[in-house]
Formats: C-alpha cells, structure tokens, sequence
C-alpha cells in the first residue's frame, strides 16, 4: 500500500454541498471504506471503483476524491489525480495529505510556484510534519527562494534531529539564487563553507545509514554563479558526497570497476538530457555525431524524463540508449554491469540522479565536462573536459580534476537553421527608435557587481531598452529586476525607460530579435555559451566579458575564434564604450555583422575536436 495514503486511510469527512438522504450517506461511507480495505491489500482497481462509487452516492465525501486522486498519482495517472485532489482540496482544504500528493505532481513538473502553497496549506492542517518542511524548502529552492528555504529546512531539522536531507538543505540555501548586494554574495561563501563544515563533523560523529540520501538531493548549484575559484569549497563538498556514497557502494556490494576485454573501446555517458537541451545541444550531440563506432562501442543513459526527436536520433545513432530504468540505483547497477572502460558525464551539478552516479566509482576511468561549467570536486571524476579556447592561463588550480583542454571551443555543435520569425517590439512598449541591447541570460546570471555596468550602457547608449528574459510568477527575475531598479535610481535614470523584462520567446522568434538587436550583452562573469552561438548563427555584433573563469569566458572565447577579440573587454568604461559604438555606428555594426557572416563556419561541426577526444579516450584505455 502507498506510504502516503496512511496517515487518512481510517478517517472520513464530509463536506455539505446538495442535500443527501441519509441512506446515500451511509452508502457513500460503505464504499469508501470498503475503498481503503481494497488499497490495503493491493487491490487497486477495486478500490479505485469504490471511491468512485462513493463520491457518486454524496458528491461532498471529500476523503473519497483524495484517496482516489492518491491512487491515481500512484499509478501515474498524473492528470486524472490532479482533478481529483483538487476537488477533495474544494470540499475539505484540511485533508493535509491530498495538498502534499496535488504538491507532489507539480513538483514532478517542477512547477515550484504552485507546489509551495500546498505544502505550506498542509503545514497548516498538521504542523508537526518535517517532511513537507523539507519539500517546502525545495519548493523554494525551486523558485529561488533560499532565505524562505533555509527556514524550512531548519523547521525540518527542528522536528526532526536527524533529518538529514533537511540539514544538506539547509547548506545548500545558503546559496542565493539571485543576490540583492555583493555583500550578500560574499556572507554566502563563508555561510556556505562554515555550514559544509558543520555538517561534516555532525555526519561523522552521528554516522546515519541513511545519509547516502542526501547526496544530490541539493546541490550548490548556484556557487558557480560567484565569480571565485571553488576548488577547496566544492573539494570539500565532493569529498563528502563520495564518502557518503562509498559507505552505500560497500553496504550493497557494488564490485570494483573492471573494464571489458572488449574489441571497441566501451565509453558511456550519462546525462539528465538526452534531448534538445543546451546541454546536448553544446556539448553531448556533437560526441554522439562524430565519434567513429568501428573504434567505440558507445552507450547513453538518458536519465531525466523528457523523450523527444533527439532522444530517438541518439538512440538510432549509438550502440544502446537507456532510459526509464527507475531510480538512481537501478542506473547505477546498470552502468555497473557493462563494465565500461570510460565513463564521462557532460554535466555534473545539475541533477540528483547524475550527482549521485558520479558520486560513485562506476568504470576505471570517469571524466566530466562543462554542461555546468565548474569542477565538480569528486574524488571519483578522474578528468575534466574543457577547450582551450575557454581556458586562462594557470586553469588546472581551478580544478580538482586534471584538465583535458581540447582544441580551440572544444565542441562540435551544430547550427539550427531555425528562420527568423518577425516580432511586434511594440507589444513590449518597445518604440521603433529604441536601439535594442539584448541580455539573454537567466537572472541569476547577473551578478550584484555588475549593475554599475548595465546602467552605463543604458546611459551611454539611450534610446534604448535593455531586454531581459522572464516568466510569469518568476521569483528571480523579480529579485533581478528589484535590484536594477535600485541601480538605476541611485545614478539618475528612469528604469523604465532604460530596461524591459520580456516573456522566453520560441527560438524562432529568439532568432527574430537577435537579428533586430543593435547589441547582445554578454553576461559578465558567467557567460552564456549557446545564447552566444545562436547570436553568431544571427549574425548579431556582441560584447563580450573576459571573465576569469572558464564560465565566464564563452561569448569571449567565440569572439577571439572569429578574429574579433577586440570586442572582448574587462572594464566597465571599455564594455559602455563598445557597445555604444555598435548602437551608434551604422557602418561599424555592418561590418561588424559581415566579419560574422563570412567567418561563423569555422565555428560549428568542428569534427577534429571530437577526433581529438577520441586520441585522450584511447590514451586512457593503454594506460591502463
């Protein structure tokens, strides 16, 4: 019988609507219980039917819509049981845990907004429950909430001592999605690293079986957003991820990787997006394209949800592709039984299921790449491959891994050839002599260092409207936005006559404003890698951040490729004055676009990078 379904499976409530005789009434209640006599013992057809019969006979037996929408969440059956937890939701807003399942089933879409009201309407009902304590802290870690976050996993730990996904948690929020000051930015850090630190010496003196399930449950993921070196930091993450999930490697007895005496070199790669992702897109499929399958025998385990045309071009393309084996450790049993000689993860960072996989010592040789483009700091990834395009001098101290710098952008993707679709600026009160500064990075790109920058090409290049990216109800871009807002205010200009937040456009209206755009803005410090090829794909003149870090070196490293390093800066002055230039001068931007133009090619399908890949994999395998 399903967990969840416990704690009410004994009550009944109803909640008056029509009148109902009296002997409706007991019948309803006949049904329901006879209902929860089928689920406890497995029979859910019938007690499916039963529910059903009993909100039939009294449409307001509000206990009988939830256990019906639960056995339907159950089954998969995702749609069906949000219509049903939602009537039950109507009829008896106490029913604790139909809100937590109707949470759930927007948690698996990842539609935090709506998820986090259920938990807290759940809390409501029954306050004592550290569980939806920690999911609500996910929740809002969805949205990008960490102060409310932190609170409800510490709420969590409260109840509970040894809850120790809500303390992982509680270390992760310390990590602001969007930061409304540097200083906020800099307490996080040491915030960070202090409670890491913590939690270390309570996992050893405590000692949990279960603390293997923390691992990936939360990530740093927004450490890579703070423009530092985190070698030590994510070391020490790393370290305890490892640790923790060699304690459950030995528990259950996965054996030592040993590579197959096999005539094809065996490598896999295992990813949450096997799909059209910026992911698979930059890195992954240009692998998958060009790797010579006489010489590799090459698997993918595709271990996110999503199936689409690019799932099935892949899985045409390569020897297997796994996907929907279930949970982390059937993928891990799985990768453990083909005995790879390579195993290479193209983002680490993103994902539980993948974070805990590389977590673990699978193949003799495991490497990882840039799809979240920082050291993972896992004792268990052996390699990092990056591209020496991307890479400043002295880069292997940024690393845990040793560094695999391939040739020049290290990648092999492809152009999209989308067309360009026509858009309407005026539907976003942008006016036809507005110059057009596109910033098509997520919010939390924009680091609190970096307003005095975006307020000097406002000022230096008005009229115009700096053109950011949102969603309805997106809590990070309203952080943004209330934080530019104060920028622009405190230097004397009217944000709203400066900057516009525009919905996330279909790429073939994307398309449409780089090729309308005066300038795209690199995203200093973090550099946004497939936004920067679609522009060059656009032909669209871009100024670009010559950060510190490989993150933040993308739309730099591109430039440089294309023999225009010139618009690569590291000043405030010299990124207002470029990119006033190119809103200003009509014939230097034509040109500018020209160099694009005639130049972009050497860019994409860069096969030799891949052949290059495929020299280190072979290297690998004779070392061994």
């Amino acid at each position: 019988m399903p967990g969840w379904l416990n704690s009410w499976l004994s009550r009944s409530s109803r909640v008056a609507a029509a009148p109902v005789s009296v002997a409706d009434a007991r019948a309803a209640e006949a049904d329901f219980q006879a209902g929860n006599v089928f689920l406890q013992s497995g029979r859910l057809d019938e007690a499916a039917n039963r529910f059903r019969a009993a909100f039939e006979r009294d449409p307001a037996h509000a206990n009988a819509h939830a256990n019906l929408g639960a056995v339907l969440r159950d089954r998969g059956q995702a749609q069906l049981a949000q219509a049903q937890l939602e009537i039950a939701l109507r009829l008896d807003a106490g029913i604790a845990q139909a809100a937590v399942n109707l949470a759930f089933i927007h948690i698996d879409r990842r539609e935090w907004q709506q998820a986090a009201p259920l938990f807290r309407q759940a809390l409501a009902a029954n306050p004592r429950q550290p569980d939806v304590q920690y999911w609500l802290g996910n929740a809002l870690m969805g949205i990008g909430d960490a102060v409310e976050a932190r609170k409800a996993y510490l709420a969590a730990v409260r109840m509970q001592t040894g809850h120790v996904k809500a303390r992982w948690g509680a270390v992760m929020a310390q990590l602001p999605a969007v930061a409304l000051g540097a200083t906020e930015q800099e307490q996080a850090l040491n915030a960070f690293a202090r409670e890491l630190d913590s939690l270390k010496k309570w996992l050893l003196v405590h000692r949990p079986q279960d603390a293997f399930m923390a691992v990936g449950a939360q990530q740093p993921y927004y450490l890579a957003y703070i423009e530092a070196n985190h070698r030590e930091r994510l070391g020490k993450y790393g370290g305890i991820c490892a640790s923790l999930m060699d304690d459950w490697a030995r528990q259950v007895g996965v054996p030592k990787p040993v590579a197959a005496a096999a005539k094809r070199q065996r490598v896999g790669i295992v990813s949450a997006h096997i799909q059209n992702h910026s992911v698979w897109n930059a890195i992954t499929r240009g692998w998958v394209a060009h790797l010579d399958l006489q010489r590799f025998e090459l698997q993918l385990f595709h271990t996110g949800n999503e199936r689409d045309a690019e799932t099935e071009w892949a899985a045409r393309r390569v020897s297997r592709l796994h996907h929907g084996l279930g949970d982390w450790t059937a993928w891990a049993k799985a990768i453990s039984d083909e005995h790879f000689d390579v195993l290479i993860y193209p983002e680490v960072g993103m994902d539980s299921t993948t974070t805990r996989l590389a977590s673990l010592r699978l193949a003799p040789h495991q490497w990882a790449s840039w799809g979240h483009p920082v050291t993972t700091g896992l004792p268990t990834i052996d390699a990092y491959l990056s591209a020496e395009a991307f890479e400043p001098e002295g880069a292997q101290q940024h690393y845990t891994e040793r560094l695999i710098s391939l040739p020049r952008l290290g990648c092999a993707c492809r152009t999209f050839n989308t067309g360009a679709r026509e858009i309407d600026l005026a539907d976003w009160r942008i006016g036809p002599d507005d110059r057009i500064l596109l910033c098509p990075g997520v919010a939390f790109k924009y680091a609190p260092r970096d307003d005095p920058l975006l307020v000097e090409v406002a000022r230096r290049c008005r009229p115009c409207k700096l053109v950011f990216f949102s969603t309805p109800d997106d809590f990070k871009a309203a952080l943004l936005e209330r934080r530019l807002r104060t920028a622009f205010a405190q230097s004397g200009l009217q944000f709203d006559d400066c900057v516009r937040f525009i919905p996330w456009q279909p790429q073939d209206r994307f398309f449409g404003l780089l090729r309308r755009a005066d300038v795209v803005l690199d995203s200093a410090g973090f550099s946004g890698f497939n936004t920067t090829m679609q522009a060059i794909e656009c032909d669209a003149p871009i100024v670009a951040w010559d950060g510190k870090f490989m993150r933040g070196r993308f739309a730099a490293a591109i430039l440089r490729e294309l023999g225009l390093g010139e618009w690569v800066v590291n000043s405030v002055a010299d990124f207002a004055d470029r990119a006033e230039s190119l809103c200003t001068d009509t014939v230097l931007r034509r040109d500018v676009q020209r160099r694009i133009r005639e130049n972009k090619h050497r860019l994409f399908s860069d096969k030799g990078v891949v052949d290059e890949l495929a020299a280190h994999l072979q290297a690998a395998q004779a070392a061994a």
